[in-house]
């Protein structure tokens, strides 16, 4: 039954009932965590631009995905091989294969830095400077260098070449004169370089066999006495086949060791001693001798200074670093700890006491013990930390004088084994023969029985002999396999790395979706506009009595579902107001939103048509005098209404019109400023207690509260003021605004409204 209104005993006229007071505000709920609440409202800002994500994400994606896959565009590789065997593939090697192979990785090392030198690469630009890859590049020589990549394994005897391109032809054509420019300027070279000197060989071979030739012709003696047959000219040219080859030592059995047979020291010839030759070498010996002590001198004075670094390093004081660092040890702080105790007791017991007392000669005892344990573990900790760095310092001084002493002790070997030299070519030149019909002056002194022909002929001899073993060895030098040769040309060029362009297009793909919903996301952090009923709740401190689930526009339309749900929405609305509200005396309800189209006018007949069909005497006033709406949604024309009323020129009864609902409705009128001025104290009051006068209840549909003073001021005059909150519409924080002015408006009972919910959140 709705309430019955109570009439003045002089007049009659129903007297408005009593203005509830203002309750005391509850304390509102605890509202969501920030980071679960932060989470739910970028969940909810993705699923209401899910749309738009995917459309524009797939063309900035698609954008973005062919650029990265033409800009990382994975090279193509050409490659090329030289073998570079470990030893030199020559019979006459005379070197150990074991040393060879020690030298190899040396020589793998050259090889590699012969193929990127400068002459190789400016040989190779002759024939690719035409290319597109070259022609692109301001420096074709530093490009070379920084993009050709040379390399090998360990234990492997294969260098490759590789050069990556995104003109497959171009990399196989510069790995193809890389090549070539490198057999042509150093194998090739070489090998001419050999043969000039082949040449060079038989130049001098020819003019050694003239001497002899010249050396070796008869003389006459006087005795008649021909030379001996030992200085004949030795056939050793290679077109003399006359004479038969000599005979070679025979070889030792397989896994056999061929008998060492002593053989007895030739005596000294003194005809064929060239007497210059050996006074060249006592001249030579006797020079050594002079220069080796000096040496041997230096070395010691060396070994001496660096006997005093070591001594130095292991007689220096810990520095002051290293004791700072040492006091940070935890038990060096463990004993100053203690021996702070010691301190205090100490001090505390002398101060008590006499000083002389035994007991407290004991404690200054257990002090000094503490203190110099404390002395001897910090030198004890810093000698420690200090020590890594000493023996460091030491092992390269004990390197270093290893090295002098070795260089000293190889000096003093020279010097004995010099002057034993210098000894033994001395007697050989005090053992020449007496002189017989000739005497020869050497040095400075007479030599007899020395013969300058026969020593001449045999020193041109031997000469002759190793001329003739380096002429064949560079020979078979020529006539065997180079050491590096190429195993394959220039590879067809392959495509690889293909996973950094997959990735990279993937990732550029993703990114255009990712920019998508980043943009989304901060334009609905900027906004805040109101998504969900967890967002009216936490932009308001105001309870939540009523939530619609569809929009205004989808209440009318032609889902009836929504229709029904709406229309069951406002129910709970107009039930909670008058079981709430109502009950408790309230009778005038006022509608607002922070600005407008935000719902009000919705809610607001709504809710009065909820209450008229209840059984509620109840009048609908528009006084959103600005910008009417109400008539609109009770399908009569804007008559006259309020602003006729405030000016004057009609009376309440006359301005109401009856709804086939049975609400009754005071449109707006025309606006003027004479109504505005109007609308404000005591004649507002007025206007407001006349409305209350004959009916149950008043819903009066006023401005938005944070943009029209009227609002406000009929705002102070209702019991009941309820805020609405549209959908995508009404932003938290002038949601925030508004509800902190009703607060500050000190109304007893007020509520937010959400409009255009979900299903889910209307049930709540």
């Amino acid at each position: 039954m709705p309430p019955h209104t109570h009439a003045t005993p002089a007049t009659g006229t129903p007297a408005a009932p009593p203005r509830p007071a203002a309750p005391r505000p509850a304390p509102g709920k605890a509202g969501p965590r920030p980071e679960e609440a932060n989470g739910l409202r970028v969940l909810t800002y993705l699923r209401l631009h899910w749309l738009m994500i995917v459309f524009c994400g797939a063309l900035i994606g698609g954008g973005g995905a062919f650029a990265a896959w033409e800009l990382l565009a994975s090279k193509f590789e050409s490659y090329a091989l030289f073998q570079v065997q470990s030893v030199p593939p020559t019979v006459a090697n005379a070197n150990s294969p074991n040393q060879a192979r020690t030298d190899f990785v040396t020589y793998l090392k050259t090889t590699s830095a012969l193929i990127k030198s400068e002459f190789v690469l400016n040989a190779a630009l002759r024939d690719i400077k035409d290319l597109p890859t070259i022609k692109a590049q301001k420096d074709p020589i530093k490009f070379l260098d920084e993009e050709l990549l040379v390399s090998w394994q360990d234990g492997s005897e294969v260098i490759r070449v590789t050069f990556k391109s995104h003109e497959p032809a171009d990399a196989k054509k510069i790995v193809d004169a890389v090549q070539a420019a490198f057999m042509k300027e150093v194998v090739q070279k070489d090998v001419q370089e050999k043969r000039l000197f082949v040449a060079q060989i038989e130049e001098a071979m020819t003019d050694m066999k003239k001497q002899l030739e010249r050396f070796a012709a008869p003389r006459p003696k006087a005795d008649g006495v021909r030379p001996a047959s030992g200085t004949d000219v030795p056939n050793l040219l290679p077109n003399n086949a006359a004479q038969p080859p000599a005979q070679l030592p025979p070889l030792a059995p397989q896994g056999g060791v061929v008998p060492v047979v002593p053989v007895a020291p030739v005596p000294l010839d003194p005809s064929k001693v060239d007497p210059r030759a050996l006074m060249g070498k006592v001249e030579s010996l006797r020079g050594e001798l002079e220069r080796l002590p000096l040496n041997i001198n230096d070395n010691k004075r060396r070994l001496a200074v660096l006997q005093q670094k070591m001594d130095g390093i292991k007689d220096a004081p810990v520095p002051q670093g290293a004791l700072d660092a040492a006091d940070k040890d935890q038990d060096v702080i463990t004993q100053i700890l203690h021996a702070q105790a010691a301190r205090n007791k100490y001090e505390f017991h002398a101060r008590a006491g006499e000083t002389h007392a035994p007991g407290v000669v004991a404690l200054k005892q257990a002090w000094d013990a503490h203190e110099a344990r404390l002395r001897d573990l910090r030198k004890e900790k810093a000698a420690a930390l200090d020590g890594n760095r000493r023996v460091a310092e030491a092992q390269k001084l004990a390197a270093e004088m290893e090295e002098v002493i070795r260089t000293l002790q190889r000096h003093q070997e020279q010097f004995d084994v010099v002057k034993a030299l210098l000894g033994r070519a001395e007697t050989q030149l005090a053992a020449l023969p007496p002189p017989g019909d000739k005497i020869v002056t050497i040095g400075g002194r007479e030599v007899a029985g020395y013969t300058p022909e026969n020593s001449q002929t045999e020193s041109t001899d031997s000469i002759y002999r190793r001329l003739v073993m380096q002429y064949y060895t560079t020979q078979m030098e020529l006539n065997s396999p180079t050491r590096v040769r190429v195993l394959q040309q220039g590879s067809s060029p392959t495509q690889k790395d293909m996973k950094k362009q997959v990735l990279g297009t993937v990732a550029a793909a993703l990114m255009g979706f990712g920019l998508m919903a980043l943009g989304a996301v901060g334009f609905e952090t900027v906004s805040k506009r109101v998504s969900s009923l967890a967002d009216v709740k936490a932009a308001t401190p105001l309870p939540v009595v009523g939530v619609v689930p569809c929009r205004p526009e989808e209440a009318g339309g032609r889902d009836a579902s929504k229709r029904t749900a709406a229309t069951e929405a406002l129910d709970r609305l107009r039930a909670h107001v008058s079981q709430a509200w109502l009950a408790r005396g309230a009778t005038t309800v006022a509608v607002t939103s922070p600005i407008g189209e935000e719902g009000k006018a919705f809610t607001a007949f709504g809710l009065a048509s909820s209450l008229a069909q209840s059984g509620y005497k109840t009048l609908l006033v528009d006084f959103d005098l600005r910008d009417p709406q109400l008539h609109t949604f009770a399908g009569v024309p804007n008559a006259a209404g309020v602003c006729e009323h405030l000016r004057g020129e009609i009376d309440l009864a006359t301005g109401v019109q009856h709804l086939p609902s049975g609400l009754h409705f005071l449109p707006a009128g025309k606006w003027s400023d004479e109504a505005r001025r109007a609308a404000t104290g005591e004649q507002l009051q007025n206007l407001v207690e006349r409305f209350r006068a004959p009916y149950d209840c008043v819903v009066i549909h006023g401005h938005a509260l944070l943009t029209a003073a009227e609002s406000v001021e009929v705002a102070r005059r209702c019991e009941v003021v309820l805020v609405c909150a549209l959908y995508r519409e009404t932003t938290s924080p002038l949601l925030k605004r508004a509800a902190e002015r009703v607060a500050t408006m000190e109304i007893p009972y007020s509520g937010v409204v959400y409009v255009g919910a979900t299903a889910q959140e209307a049930l709540c």
